[in-house]
């Protein structure tokens, strides 16, 4: 998938998995435990989904527990970047 199409379906959930994808960003890396209380739910299972599915499009990876953005996570996050500065202009 293209940046374009990442950003595009990150948007169409931005309470669920643009929401996690965020939060990752925001923190740099986090385990999944820390992510569920950051992410405030208290069930487990959409949480999983959201990760399993930002995992299976490549744009977080997971080491020893840790869950962080892949190279293809990073430029998605510059693109939202790049759209935020365009939009306040």
């Amino acid at each position: 998938m293209g940046v374009s199409e990442d950003i595009n379906w990150l948007k169409t959930d931005e309470a669920g998995v643009g929401k996690v994808f965020t939060l990752l960003a925001g923190k740099g890396s986090l385990k999944l435990r820390e992510l569920k209380e950051i992410y405030g739910s208290g069930d487990w299972w959409p949480l999983k989904a959201y990760v399993s599915a930002l995992v299976s499009r490549g744009l977080v990876a997971e080491a020893d527990g840790i869950y962080k953005l892949t190279e293809d996570g990073r430029k998605v996050l510059d693109g939202f970047k790049a759209m935020e500065v365009v939009q306040a202009i």
